[in-house]
């Protein structure tokens, strides 16, 4: 029993060796990022505000009134790029499960182009009255935008 021991007890040192040596090739680890060009980071700004992208929504906030429950509402918010620069949209997030941010444009929008986030709130359970933000992360300064949609969700026993 005790020579098995010391037989995996010195198996397993010499298994650790190997592998912590063979993790560690000395190469290095860093990543280019050559093929990445954003004009403003959390980091650094561009040199003029005339070199970067600018997001502008025709509408930020999007009232939608009274809603009845169990309804799915769409929405579509629509941008230009007003900046000089090509505008990316990283991200749409929400602030909530009951709002789905369905759509919005993958590749770069060029100077002067437009572009929509689309937007569905499914209003099942949120009885009352509802504020659901939307999150567009761009490369833009600022680089977030919050859009607004407002509703008063009544349900089976409030409806008029």
């Amino acid at each position: 029993m005790k020579r098995w021991h010391s037989t995996f007890t010195l198996f397993a040192w010499v298994a650790f060796v190997f592998c912590t040596i063979g993790c560690d090739r000395g190469e290095s680890r860093s990543v280019s990022t050559d093929l990445i060009h954003i004009p403003a980071t959390a980091s650094t700004v561009a040199s003029t505000p005339a070199d970067l992208p600018t997001i502008a929504f025709t509408d930020t906030l999007v009232e939608l009134g009274i809603v009845s429950e169990g309804t799915q509402v769409d929405v579509v918010f629509s941008f230009q790029n007003t900046g000089s620069a090509p505008l990316i949209l990283s991200d749409v997030s929400t602030s909530c499960g009951c709002t789905l941010a369905e759509q919005w444009p993958r590749e770069p929008i060029q100077p002067g182009g437009n572009g929509e986030v689309a937007v569905r709130f499914d209003s099942r359970g949120r009885v009352g009255a509802n504020r659901k933000e939307v999150f567009v992360v761009t490369n833009a300064v600022p680089s977030t935008t919050t859009l607004v949609l407002n509703a008063e969700v009544i349900g089976p026993s409030t409806k008029e």
